[in-house]
């Protein structure tokens, strides 16, 4: 795998450092059955609190991480030359990877670190299925040489592959991580 430009050093690096962050928190922390009486419910709300302080957004920090994952795969089959994963905003519009090889071979890519919603009995809930709609149709509706959707958890790689195949024309579906 290529290195880490600037932008994806900087990103990693405040992961690491909010993660260290929380630990030490964290085992400040008495963490026990006093947690879950109603006596002790301000203490229970500070403790979630000061954690998701800490965490900032951490939707943001999987993204980035979801990111270099896919990265490190296309770094591995295509000769993607500098291409910085940390460039566009997490969450800002646009497709999440869009990049021409020094080969000149365009490969875009949507990421998703979508675990599926419990009651949806096997599927994606309701608000997950418009959103990776919505990056179906931006993949079908771009042109490029090579079209990936890739995915970080394998529950919503097998709904994917098994409830979403009409929309998969053109585009190759990467399961990225195990945890």
């Amino acid at each position: 795998m290529p290195n880490y430009t600037e932008n994806e050093k900087t990103g990693v690096s405040g992961i690491v450092e909010r993660l260290k962050n929380l630990l030490v928190f964290l085992s400040d922390q008495t963490l026990d059955e006093s947690l879950e009486s109603e006596q002790d419910l301000d203490r229970l709300f500070g403790v979630l609190a000061q954690s998701k302080a800490i965490q900032g957004n951490s939707n943001n920090d999987i993204s980035l991480t979801a990111c270099l994952l896919a990265k490190r795969y296309l770094a591995e089959n295509y000769d993607i030359g500098n291409f910085d994963a940390a460039a566009k905003p997490q969450g800002a519009p646009g497709l999440d990877i869009d990049l021409i090889t020094s080969h000149g071979v365009h490969i875009i890519g949507e990421i998703k670190t979508t675990v599926p919603y419990s009651g949806a009995n096997g599927d994606l809930g309701a608000n997950q299925k418009k959103s990776f709609e919505a990056d179906f149709a931006k993949l079908a509706e771009t042109k490029a040489d090579h079209k990936f959707f890739f995915v970080t958890d394998q529950g919503t790689f097998d709904i994917v592959q098994q409830k979403y195949a009409q929309y998969l024309q053109g585009i190759t579906v990467i399961l990225l991580a195990n945890g």
